[in-house]
């Protein structure tokens, strides 16, 4: 299995893991026994994480990053990196949502960004997420990561982008 591919299984846990914990969405504690949602829970308890985009989903697609966001994650979480702030959305030609998401590297030395970000409907509902791994930014540099979703919406029934993990790490993993 390559580096990228646990990686992506490892992110994957990881949010699994916090749906879980956090309840999945059914306001009744760490059981979904009285969700009538079902598996729609897990998407819901990660569909309410803090970061809104500055903007929404944009008709017209973007080859790159062109983004300047202003907005500030909401901090205490622990699971958002103050140095990731959620900028615009769109879909691509291929019909898959993306997010871009700006990374501030306070750091004086090169470090390593792993990313989830869920892309939900008008009912924050998920739609789809999107990771992005082990992105590298100089230390003291700014750097625009695109995050592609995992999943086609060619319908565009996603509205909203959310920034639900942003990790930072001094190597590679």
């Amino acid at each position: 299995m390559s580096r990228k591919q646990l990686t992506l299984v490892t992110s994957i846990v990881v949010t699994a893991t916090l749906a879980i914990t956090t309840g999945c969405g059914s306001g009744k504690g760490g059981s979904s026994a009285g969700d009538s949602k079902g598996g729609a829970a897990i998407g819901k308890g990660m569909a309410q994480l803090p970061v809104e985009p500055t903007q929404a989903p944009t008709e017209e697609p973007t080859d790159d990053p062109y983004d300047d966001p202003s907005d500030s994650p909401t901090g205490g979480s622990g699971l958002i990196t103050p140095d990731a702030k959620m900028g615009t959305c769109g879909w691509g030609s291929d019909g898959k949502p993306y997010a871009n998401v700006k990374i501030s590297n306070s750091g004086s030395s090169t470090a390593y960004y792993s990313l989830l970000v869920g892309f939900v409907d008008s009912s924050d509902k998920a739609v789809t997420t999107g990771v992005e791994s082990d992105a590298a930014v100089a230390g003291g540099a700014d750097k625009t990561i695109k995050v592609t979703g995992l999943k086609a919406d060619s319908s565009h029934t996603a509205k909203k982008c959310r920034l639900s993990l942003a990790t930072k790490s001094d190597s590679a993993d």
